[in-house]
């Protein structure tokens, strides 16, 4: 299959979804980050109980919805594998429920993971894009899945709850790129989520062909200070406001990061964002972490 008939099929996609956007209820941002904070929380996965719940997402969506194109040979290790070991997974919890309805997952390559290519280079044979992954640490943000079956909420339809939600989910770019150095982050997206984080002025950028990794993806990549400098809008709130919850409540994230055979402590610059929390409460906003020189946003 010749990447003109992919790059055509992609761009002929992302039209028919973008046509299915227009003239629809937006919630205004105080509304989106109610929805996305108080009606709906992220948590980081730590616990047994917690990866069996990002199993069962990811069994109920992309199990299937994979199924349709290729054989998973292996349904176990399709659901939680090594890649996983060397990640930070996310799931999304609807809060009066107390189910868990999404999750993501941040993967990430430093100097000591044995594992040293991106999925979506080991997996979705996206090739010659060693420039941009040379420089560690790096992560790469994959394995989103949200349920077919969400409450319902107030007037939205269930394509605008399910966008507000996926924001939502891939809000933990923000929140790991402040609290660990990467360097560049990589993601390979259908049109729509491309449409969504653009929508946000979040603007990944295309490193290459569209490929045929079930359905047809472009891979994407984004510099940590353009990320950084483009996250002031709701994705910029979200990321505040959990990592203000996590100078809250830090016991199970530093004992994720202990557990974690390729993490170091020192790597990990939650207590200087907190000391920021302490020192200027509600006045943190995302300008001041980056002019703080305590906090080195910097490779």
């Amino acid at each position: 299959m010749s990447n003109n008939y992919l790059l055509a099929k992609y761009n002929e996609k992302n039209s028919i979804l973008s046509s299915i956007y227009i003239n629809k209820e937006y919630l205004v941002r105080d509304e989106i980050l109610h929805l996305l904070t108080q009606e709906y929380s992220l948590v980081l996965a730590t616990s047994k109980e917690d990866i069996l719940a990002v199993k069962k997402i990811r069994k109920e969506i992309l199990l299937s919805k994979y199924q349709n194109f290729a054989t998973i040979k292996d349904e176990e290790l399709f659901l939680f594998n090594k890649d996983d070991e060397q990640s930070f997974i996310y799931l999304l919890r609807h809060n009066v429920t107390q189910t868990f309805v999404g999750t993501i997952r941040v993967f990430f390559v430093n100097a000591s993971t044995p594992i040293q290519e991106l999925p979506m280079q080991k997996d979705g044979h996206v090739e010659s894009i060693e420039s941009f992954t040379k420089n560690l640490p790096i992560c790469e943000v994959s394995r989103l899945a949200l349920s077919n079956t969400l409450p319902e909420y107030k007037d939205l339809s269930a394509l605008r709850l399910r966008t507000y939600l996926t924001m939502g989910l891939m809000s933990t770019i923000g929140i790991n790129i402040f609290l660990y150095k990467y360097t560049n982050v990589f993601s390979i997206m259908e049109p729509s989520l491309h449409r969504i984080l653009t929508r946000q002025g979040v603007n990944f950028r295309s490193i290459g062909e569209v490929v045929d990794y079930y359905g047809m993806r472009m891979p994407y990549a984004i510099e940590r200070e353009k990320l950084i400098g483009e996250s002031e809008n709701i994705l910029g709130q979200l990321t505040l406001f959990y990592l203000k919850k996590l100078c809250q409540n830090s016991d199970k994230f530093w004992q994720f990061i202990e557990n974690n055979p390729y993490l170091e402590y020192s790597d990990i610059q939650l207590d200087r964002i907190c000391q920021l929390f302490e020192e200027h409460g509600d006045d943190v906003d995302i300008p001041l972490l980056l002019r703080d020189q305590k906090v080195d946003l910097t490779a």
